[in-house]
């Protein structure tokens, strides 16, 4: 069955159609502009569409915290970076050559994440360096100490359980000298104690009377892994 052909634009019939198709006219003309507007095969279409994200938790730096005291529950002096702790136990008076005196300190790792360290002792002078004679002290690991004699008598004698991983004299050179011969691993909220054994060897010089130093316990960590 064919379709009716629509006019061109712009002709007129030749013959007038009689008065009661008028409407019927009108209509197929409407029909003809609304194919024209939209040819076969085309229309709209809806496209669907998704999105996501992820979003990650708490992103956070660990914290590495060196801390020291005179025992492992006493271990949380200095938090933070740097500082110098007081050790008032190890002020000894009156050493006389022969003496010597035990006394323990403790390295306690106060950060996150686990560390390397190591130390070092010196003196802040001189005064007790002497060759073959003089200050020494002794540092033993996992140690700790027995003091017997008293101060009155010059007899005094202590001693470390545990095991000795340092012993020299020590003067203002010896900074950088290590404690021990490797660097040593603490996990985070682990503490080790060690056992300090200080001494003025018995042929000490008569020079040495009178005079007076202090010591110095440098101990360093640093991030695991690094050179």
């Amino acid at each position: 069955m064919s379709r009716p052909s629509c006019p061109a634009p712009g002709h007129r019939r030749a013959s007038r159609a009689p008065r009661g198709r008028v409407t019927s006219v009108h209509v197929r003309l409407l029909l003809c502009l609304g194919l024209l507007a939209l040819p076969a095969g085309v229309g709209t279409m809806a496209y669907w569409t998704d999105s996501a994200t992820i979003a990650t938790g708490p992103i956070q730096s660990g914290t590495l915290d060196l801390t020291v005291g005179t025992t492992a529950a006493d271990s949380v002096n200095l938090p933070g970076q740097g500082g110098t702790f007081e050790y008032s136990q190890l002020t000894i008076a009156n050493l006389v050559p022969g003496e010597s005196i035990a006394r323990p300190f403790a390295v306690h790792n106060a950060g996150s994440v686990q560390f390397s360290y190591n130390g070092s002792i010196s003196t802040i002078n001189d005064n007790f360096v002497a060759s073959g004679s003089g200050l020494r002290v002794q540092i033993y690991a996992d140690g700790l100490p027995t003091n017997t004699g008293v101060e009155a008598t010059g007899n005094r004698s202590g001693a470390c359980t545990g095991t000795v991983v340092s012993d020299q004299a020590v003067s203002t050179a010896t900074s950088t000298v290590t404690i021990h011969s490797t660097n040593q691993v603490l996990a985070a909220g682990a503490s080790r104690v060690y056992c300090a054994r200080i001494l003025l060897h018995a042929s000490s010089p008569t020079t040495m009377q009178g005079q007076s130093t202090a010591l110095v316990i440098g101990l360093n960590a640093t991030q695991v892994g690094a050179p």
